[in-house]
């Protein structure tokens, strides 16, 4: 990049400044020259024009082309005047006459006519060019020749010779004058006086800059002065001075400059001892935000690995759904012995992966601290599911010893989970680490209004010395990238939140024990306990189902809808199918349905704006819409459901739910 000095700066902008001032005036000058030579030269063809329509009366009643050519030839003796053009009132030329000499081509008509009124007639002006160029060239300015209408007077005709009057007279158009003029001349005086303003700009540009250099001279001299100390100051020599050899605002500049650098020789001692102990501050502030640093992103990404552990679970539901499905039409379908222990092993595992992906649905949301009155040993069987597999994997055997008469309790099911988690995972993680068979033991007691879970494993054991640190925020044994140290502290927070303890001891055989204590909490006021009504066995078997019904089911996994056909037709229904809402709300305004099972999610209208169309046009219709979906755990899945009071199926299901549901709903709402 080049370099510009202030003097060369401030040379351009005077230079520039007049530069731009002459050729703004230069300019406005010429416009408006411009402007009153057009003006002139459209003046001068409308009288000319005027004249001769005025004179030309007799010659175009007559068709005298001698008189018309004499007219002609003294108006072609006019400056700027190029051609003379005399038509009858049938557009016959009765004279023209061009001087081909001011013609260098063709002339070609431009749009933007303009008519000017002028008495008794108007006068049209047509801009033209040559062929060629875009600019005006030329103008043609047309008149109306008149005559008073025809009257007997003597045997003679009256004819139009002056304007007295003429308001009053009844005029009749016989022709048309027109009057070519060029715009040569103006355009050359244009052009000296740009010529003109050109030179006169550069003269007063050349002075300009000769004076802007004789004072620039005397005021960046001291300036380079002050530049030149400055960086001295800059490479460490604080005792520079600058000479005050004006009063003015430079010799101001040149005082103040003096006054700074003793400032900074005396800040600079104080600078420089701030300076050590700031460093060895940020030196340890580093330290620690590194270490925090480290810690988040590890949170971040056990947090990511819950989302996306969540969102598999959601997705492996609609297949799950259709194997659990098909395996329940098989075993109700005539099948030899060996064939139906092979459907039941498929159903029975089918409903084994049915219930890890709902617990895993359930644990990688988060949820809201909500008490409810709960079973201990419940939230432990759910959340051992949660790593049965990966303890298999690595040989760990795990015995539970779980009291059955242990008592309920107020607790927060998703809190504990997290809790019996964190503390299953350690063991595990220390298990492995210890390199030989392992075993996992959960315990579950009721001790004098308390339960008392243990969790024991045969690993290595806690450190003395980090036996009272473990439940400390951030302090973990394990390297670096696998472990935050937030887990034990967090469930630290939630047992005493929950108003009890937990602790951690190493076993007397090897191996740890976590210990957690809570209290047995009552709800205040529990619920009265109704008898059941007593069922029909049309409510109890789904087998005895309503009459058949019209039915439309809307999904977009050709599976589900297979499943639900098969069965709905089981109970003797109607069923009709739509894979998406659009195609469904086209067959719901063509036919009509007792009942519509519609998934939530599908590409397009899903299952929600499917369910506000039919609102609007048929509410009853509205209220018999079962919905299907495998994401319950969503808030907003949740709070659409609650909000609509709709039934709904959670996928996977399975046969007999589905037949329930729909039976249940048709009853309901039958009129």
């Amino acid at each position: 990049m080049v370099r510009m000095s202030l003097a060369l700066r401030f040379i351009l902008l005077i230079s520039l400044l007049v530069l731009a001032t002459s050729v703004t005036l230069s300019l406005f000058f010429l416009y408006n020259y411009s402007q009153l030579g057009d003006a002139q030269i459209r003046k001068q063809g409308i009288s000319l024009a005027r004249n001769l329509a005025h004179n030309a009366e007799l010659g175009v009643l007559t068709r005298n082309h001698h008189m018309l050519g004499e007219l002609a030839a003294g108006i072609l003796l006019e400056n700027d005047v190029i051609g003379v053009t005399v038509l009858d009132h049938e557009g016959v030329a009765l004279l023209e006459t061009r001087r081909p000499e001011m013609i260098p081509a063709p002339l070609v008509a431009l749009p933007g006519a303009v008519s000017v009124q002028m008495g008794a007639g108007a006068a049209l002006i047509a801009p033209y060019t040559f062929a060629g160029s875009d600019q005006t060239e030329a103008y043609e300015v047309s008149y109306q020749v008149f005559t008073r209408r025809g009257e007997e007077r003597n045997e003679e005709i009256g004819f139009l010779l002056e304007e007295e009057n003429a308001a009053d007279r009844k005029l009749e158009g016989i022709g048309s004058a027109r009057i070519l003029l060029t715009l040569a001349g103006r355009n050359r005086e244009m052009a000296e006086l740009t010529w003109a303003f050109g030179l006169l700009t550069a003269l007063v540009i050349s002075m300009a800059i000769l004076m802007t250099i004789a004072m620039v001279r005397r005021l960046v001299k001291p300036l380079q002065t002050l530049a030149a100390a400055t960086r001295r100051i800059a490479a460490g020599s604080l005792d520079q001075v600058i000479e005050e050899r004006s009063q003015d605002e430079i010799g101001q500049l040149a005082r103040a400059f003096n006054q700074m650098t003793s400032e900074l020789f005396r800040s600079r001692r104080e600078l420089e001892m701030y300076s050590a102990d700031l460093e060895n501050q940020v030196r340890l502030r580093t330290r620690e935000l590194e270490e925090a640093q480290t810690q988040l992103v590890q949170a971040e990404k056990m947090s990511a690995v819950g989302l996306l552990v969540s969102g598999v679970a959601h997705e492996l539901n609609n297949p799950l759904a259709g194997v659990v499905g098909y395996a329940q039409l098989l075993l109700k379908s005539d099948t030899d012995e060996r064939t139906r222990r092979g459907l039941e092993k498929i159903n029975r595992e089918s409903e084994r992966c049915k219930k890890i992906v709902q617990n895993l649905q359930t644990f990688a949301r988060k949820h809201a601290p909500q008490k409810d009155y709960v079973g201990i040993n419940g939230i432990l069987e759910s959340t051992l599911e949660l790593r049965s597999y990966q303890l298999k994997v690595d040989n760990i055997t795990v015995a539970t010893d779980l009291d059955a008469e242990l008592p309920k309790t107020m607790a927060d099911f998703h809190q504990l989970q997290q809790v019996f988690l964190n503390m299953i995972i350690n063991a595990h993680q220390a298990m492995v680490v210890a390199g030989r068979p392992g075993t996992l033991t959960l315990r579950s007691r009721h001790k004098v209004e308390r339960i008392q879970v243990e969790i024991e494993d045969n690993g290595p054991g806690i450190a003395p010395e980090n036996l009272g640190r473990i439940f400390d925020p951030f302090f973990t044994t394990k390297e670096v990238g696998q472990g935050t140290g937030l887990g034990l502290s967090i469930c630290y927070g939630i047992i005493q939140e929950h108003k009890g303890q937990i602790t951690a001891r190493n076993a007397p055989s090897g191996g740890a024990i976590f210990s957690v204590e809570l209290p047995v909490i009552v709800p205040q006021e529990p619920p009265a306990e109704e008898p059941p009504p007593a069922r029909s066995a049309a409510q109890t078997d789904p087998a005895h189902a309503c009459p058949a019904r019209n039915i439309l089911v809307v999904d977009d996994e050709l599976a589900i809808i297979d499943v639900l056909y098969q069965v709905l037709r089981m109970d003797g229904h109607r069923v009709d199918t739509a894979l998406n809402g659009q195609v469904a709300l086209r067959k719901i305004q063509k036919d009509r349905y007792d009942l519509i099972i519609s998934d939530l999610k599908m590409p397009g209208m899903g299952g929600q704006e499917l369910y506000q169309r039919v609102r609007e046009m048929d509410l009853d219709l509205s209220r018999r819409i079962i919905f299907s979906t495998g994401d319950t755990v969503s808030t907003d899945t949740r709070d659409f459901l609650e909000k609509s009071g709709n039934s709904y199926l959670q996928k996977p299901f399975d046969m007999d739910t589905i037949r329930r549901v729909v039976r249940t709903v048709l009853l309901s709402t039958a009129h």
